[in-house]
């Protein structure tokens, strides 16, 4: 998919709030064990609450969720102090008919990629993401994301 390509995916499946960062592209992988590709997009944005009934996706923050706070709507306010640059992650369970669309707010990384995770007892795809020395992985477990820093709970 070509930027122009993913930014019209966006504005389709999310809305016109979301702009695509040209830096990190798409990344395509089974986050959710279905069998189908599931796509993973970096894009800035405002507030992802609003678009949430008419684009029929659910905000959520794995991150803060892992603290005790896991009320997307309250933990918006937790974001930048620049509203128009913030960093979401906008996920697609099945690229080809979507069936369930997530916006991920306030997860801090500088890198991002997809990674095999054992969790358990089982190996899943997960999102990898580094944030300065920090590792963690984000993983789809049957109900929801959840965030975890690396080698905790393996």
């Amino acid at each position: 998919m070509t930027l122009q390509d993913v930014q019209q995916f966006v504005l389709r499946e999310f809305g016109p709030d979301y702009t695509v960062d040209a830096k990190t592209p798409a990344m395509a992988g089974d986050l959710d064990g279905d069998g189908a590709p599931d796509l993973v997009i970096v894009a800035f944005g405002k507030d992802p609450v609003n678009g949430e009934d008419d684009f029929h996706y659910r905000t959520i923050d794995p991150y803060d969720a892992f603290y005790g706070f896991g009320d997307a709507k309250m933990t918006m306010q937790f974001s930048a102090t620049n509203p128009d640059k913030v960093r979401f992650l906008l996920v697609v369970h099945d690229l080809k008919q979507p069936k369930a669309k997530f916006v991920i707010i306030n997860l801090p990384f500088d890198t991002l990629s997809i990674a095999r995770l054992k969790l358990k007892k089982k190996t899943i795809n997960a999102l990898h993401v580094e944030e300065q020395s920090i590792d963690s992985n984000i993983y789809w477990d049957g109900k929801k994301y959840r965030w975890q820093p690396s080698g905790f709970g393996d």
